[in-house]
């Protein structure tokens, strides 16, 4: 059925539409999956590749395009692509917040990502240097690539590269594990008496069972969290010592914005949830035979953030950040990304 009641040459206009965007990308439907389900992923992915072929344009010898004319050409696409398929119109906007912008969002997860690059006149060129991420038998391209290629979410797969990296090496992250991340945050040579009047500040409580940035109280539950005189700060690490004394460790938490490293802090509330034994969860259910779900119990850092959209599809909309549609066959990968922060997997075994 179609997604609304047009005239016949219309319907045939998008039918053909979504084959052709279909094949292109090598995106399927899962199983029963709506028709404004499947179109709306297929749009998505569609603004991402036109934000990358703008990227390719040349003119007097200068290859790219200016920021302003991609925002330009994918605000012309949403547009066009709710007009044919309403039901996909409000998927592309966040009825939360006008001012966030699908086109402006895409544009930028590329360039913090390493797909594009921003020359000295703010004109974003693709970045072809032919680096990827080899996942299982496919690899995740950091470009255009000329040969034949797939879609996931925002992500280019082919076939592996000689320039491989790691997702470690992509998300220029430490060594360390949840645990070890805890130990090195909380060593107690860095902390302090400080002259803190303590009915002041809120504590975060790692052992509710509550969205990280809803667990906030009056007192100090653990012995290690962290504490702020108000939602926007100061923040500190707060160590509790003999005699119940507190101690205290600047936390510094700088303006958050889309950079690929906004919002590290959530690391730390992530590892203290699992230090103490009640780790933030994540719900994997499976779709069909190639594709499952992901339900977040919060928000990630931004890293792994934009990695999981390029792996994956936001479900209810493009700025939805803790429901996904993601290929079974990448779920091993997200899943290690995952319990490298402290949060706990539940539903199918991912490795099986």
């Amino acid at each position: 059925m179609p997604l609304w009641q047009p005239t016949k040459g219309v319907v045939c206009e998008m039918n053909a539409l979504l084959k052709a965007m279909s094949y292109d990308m090598g995106i399927n439907r899962f199983c029963n999956e709506a028709d404004d389900s499947f179109a709306y992923r297929l749009c998505y992915s569609a603004l991402g590749q036109w934000c990358l072929k703008v990227a390719q344009n040349s003119s007097g010898g200068v290859v790219g395009t200016t920021k302003h004319n991609q925002t330009i050409v994918l605000n012309e696409l949403v547009a066009r692509y709710s007009e044919l398929f309403p039901g996909v119109g409000e998927r592309l906007i966040d009825s939360s917040n006008q001012q966030f912008n699908v086109a402006v969002h895409i544009r930028r997860v590329y360039e913090e990502t390493g797909y594009l690059l921003t020359d000295e006149d703010n004109r974003n060129r693709v970045a072809n240097y032919g680096r990827s991420i080899e996942i299982g038998n496919a690899a995740i391209f950091f470009g255009a690539p000329a040969s034949t290629y797939t879609v996931n979410g925002l992500g280019v797969f082919t076939t592996p590269t000689s320039y491989k990296v790691t997702s470690k090496e992509f998300l220029i992250r430490d060594d360390l594990t949840w645990e070890e991340y805890f130990q090195a945050q909380f060593d107690i040579i860095d902390f302090y008496d400080r002259d803190i009047t303590l009915e002041e500040l809120e504590f975060f409580n790692p052992l509710l069972n509550t969205n990280p940035s809803q667990s906030w109280r009056r007192t100090m539950e653990t012995d290690c969290t962290i504490a702020r005189s108000s939602e926007f700060g100061p923040f500190y690490k707060a160590s509790r010592i003999a005699d119940d004394a507190i101690q205290f460790a600047d936390e510094p938490v700088r303006t958050q914005s889309d950079n690929f490293t906004s919002y590290e802090y959530r690391r730390l509330y992530f590892t203290l949830k699992a230090h103490y034994g009640n780790p933030l969860k994540a719900f994997i259910a499976s779709r069909d035979a190639e594709y499952a779900t992901i339900r977040l119990g919060g928000h990630l850092p931004n890293r792994e953030y934009y990695y999981l959209l390029l792996l994956s599809w936001p479900q209810n909309g493009v700025f939805d950040k803790t429901n996904f549609l993601v290929k079974r066959i990448f779920l091993p990968e997200i899943s290690t990304i995952l319990i490298n922060l402290g949060i706990d997997i539940q539903g199918e075994d991912v490795h099986a």
